[in-house]
């Protein structure tokens, strides 16, 4: 027979999921009036909300020992954090604002917390704001309460920058979800703490680039984006692939590779308001959005679906020829040379399609970036000496270089 905590963790479950579609309202409510109160301020990235899943209450009632403190049917009412909200700005300098504008707004007293006049949306802003985590990186956390009628719902608000909620999500990922992992080895702390180290130092990069933007060239300007969206996927992947594989690998000059493919032509590019294949025309601030767009979509994915050093199958079309010739060349490797097969994998986890849809758009690349201006003699011949590539060459900038920079006489 089980001990009653058993009986206790279900039974606040349960009154989680009864709850659930008016926490979701709540949660909605705040968001809403958040988002119009940082409509007009530049620095807002994005306002969103969570409710606490069923075996995260679960998996927090034991780790604090709740059910010493709570009756279980109101342990929904009286946890922090049953719903979460995140504001999220550009930069760490903007996290600051962001919170000095909530002190500006948040300024009719009651009891223990600080509302707007007409609303039933309060914050306890008296705590020491940002405050240290156990990890020893600081935060801002507000906790605060909403009314809705005789109920009172408390929420945990978060204050992230990109590079910090990107990096609270790489921790979870890494660490939380797998439980190979713990967080007493010094191991992987230090992993985690150089991880920030190297994202913060991209955030100054981002910040000192994005200010410059109006007085730097486009060209300049993607270059200076490129260098710091190239340190930020081969930290991360450089990691992951260590982690999958076993053994540490050098795969810069892939990660390179493949940022120059995000910057020039991959959907990344449209979510920024890029056309595809029209970069050199674009603005400093659109390449800043493009490596926003990235970040938000690799701290929302889950790394236990990248499998690095495992075989794959890829079907392709081709349009013509030459479209055949690199394909066909690719995929010889994809299974048989290390650095094809990872950089393939890289590839379709950061791009947002199935695998065919991924290979498809760069071989569209591919064919762009050597092919193009080149007259029917000089497509015969890329597409021979494309034959006799070596597939792992081919994927480098030098190697793409080499065959851009060919001339055949007419």
């Amino acid at each position: 027979m089980q001990i009653e905590i058993f009986d206790y963790v279900e039974r606040a479950a349960a009154t989680l999921e009864e709850n659930r579609d008016a926490l979701n309202r709540m949660g909605a409510r705040i968001t809403n009036f958040l988002e119009d109160m940082f409509e007009e301020v530049d620095e807002t990235v994005s306002v969103t909300y969570r409710i606490k899943t069923a075996t995260s209450l679960k998996e927090k009632i034991v780790r604090n020992a709740m059910y010493k403190q709570y009756e279980a049917e109101k342990l929904i009412y009286e946890a922090s954090d049953t719903i979460g909200v995140r504001l999220e700005c550009r930069f760490l300098d903007d996290e600051k604002l962001l919170y000095e504008r909530l002190i500006r707004k948040f300024n009719v007293k009651r009891d223990d917390a600080y509302g707007v006049k007409g609303r039933k949306i309060f914050l306890k802003l008296d705590a020491p704001q940002p405050e240290r985590q156990k990890n020893g990186l600081e935060i801002y956390r507000i906790d605060g309460y909403v009314l809705d009628g005789e109920k009172k719902y408390n929420f945990e608000l978060q204050i992230k920058s990109l590079v910090n909620s990107f990096w609270s999500e790489i921790e979870h990922k890494i660490i939380y979800k797998n439980k190979r992992f713990m967080m007493i080895d010094k191991f992987v702390n230090e992993l985690m703490m150089s991880i920030h180290s190297s994202l913060v130092n991209i955030d100054k990069q981002l910040h000192m680039l994005f200010k410059r933007c109006l007085s730097t060239t486009a060209i300049e300007y993607k270059d200076q984006v490129g260098d710091t969206l190239t340190m930020l996927i081969n930290e991360i992947y450089s990691r992951l692939v260590e982690d999958k594989t076993g053994f540490p690998v050098n795969i810069k000059s892939y990660s390179e590779a493949i940022v120059k493919y995000v910057l020039e032509y991959s959907s990344f590019t449209s979510r920024a308001g890029m056309k595809q294949a029209a970069m050199r025309s674009i603005s400093g601030e659109r390449y800043s959005n493009t490596v926003f767009a990235v970040m938000n979509r690799l701290r929302k994915m889950e790394f236990d679906d990248f499998h690095a050093g495992e075989r794959m199958d890829v079907d392709f079309a081709p349009e013509n020829d030459l479209q055949k010739a690199i394909a066909d060349r690719l995929l010889s490797g994809i299974n048989d040379d290390f650095y094809v097969n990872i950089f393939f994998h890289i590839f379709f986890n950061i791009e947002v399609g199935d695998d065919a849809q991924d290979f498809t758009s760069y071989v569209n690349y591919y064919e762009w970036r050597i092919a193009s201006g080149k007259t029917p003699a000089q497509s015969v011949l890329l597409r021979t000496l494309v034959e006799k590539s070596d597939p792992a060459k081919m994927l480098l900038e030098s190697g793409i270089e080499s065959l851009n920079s060919l001339h055949v006489a007419d």
